[in-house]
């Protein structure tokens, strides 16, 4: 799917094409200012825009209200800093309206909005002498276990016969916390120290706190913050 990112801040472009990448999305053109997004969408014809509202030359939803009556079936999700457009942004039709900072989990919400991600992505595992198909997006975190990995989810526990490497390698939804851990990014809430000053991820909807190493914690501020 090709996306436009048309916002006139180069840091504000620069971090949501890393998300977007993150999610699995690579098609990706960038446009600074309503009047290119305009351009860019004639000459590009993407799938999906992604507009700031408050641009130089041409606003975002004067941009919108352009290529909406040009290209109407185009997917535009408003991405700002502000949060009093939102009626007039859905009076043009748009699919979401994502108030900045964007957060992962958010970002991910948007494109299943518009069919960018599937949602249903599921992991095969095992439960006794059963093999399920899980959904990715319920399980929080990911422990290996002797010659297992153990999946954690909210009430429930399974095995996947597989490694953290292969799991890394094909869900960019995960987060890598230490050598035997991982954990999906949307469930990240904060980061604990105990008695001994060592971190310790927060997690939504488990009460497990893995540890968080050294070498990685750095990212795991980094993933707070987005």
């Amino acid at each position: 799917m090709k996306i436009l990112i048309a916002d006139d801040e180069p840091l504000a472009r620069l971090r949501l094409r890393n998300m977007l990448q993150h999610l699995g999305q690579t098609d990706i053109l960038e446009a600074q200012d309503g009047v290119e997004a305009v351009l860019a969408t004639n000459q590009h014809l993407p799938d999906l825009l992604f507009l700031d509202i408050q641009m130089p030359n041409k606003t975002g939803l004067e941009a919108a209200k352009e290529i909406k009556a040009k290209h109407p079936g185009l997917a535009i999700v408003f991405c700002t800093a502000h949060d009093e457009y939102a009626l007039t942004a859905f009076d043009l039709s748009a699919e979401d309206y994502v108030l900045k900072p964007v957060n992962m989990a958010r970002l991910s919400q948007a494109l299943q909005k518009v069919g960018c991600v599937d949602h249903q992505e599921k992991i095969m595992v095992k439960q006794g002498v059963n093999s399920l198909a899980v959904p990715l997006d319920e399980m929080i975190c990911f422990l290996a276990e002797d010659k297992y990995v153990v999946a954690h989810v909210q009430g429930h526990e399974y095995l996947l016969d597989c490694t953290l490497i292969q799991l890394e390698k094909k869900h960019p939804q995960l987060l890598r916390l230490h050598r035997n851990c991982l954990i999906h990014r949307a469930y990240l809430k904060g980061i604990h120290l105990d008695e001994n000053h060592k971190p310790h991820a927060l997690l939504k909807d488990l009460d497990l706190q893995p540890a968080i190493s050294r070498r990685q914690l750095a990212a795991v501020k980094k993933e707070l913050k987005s």
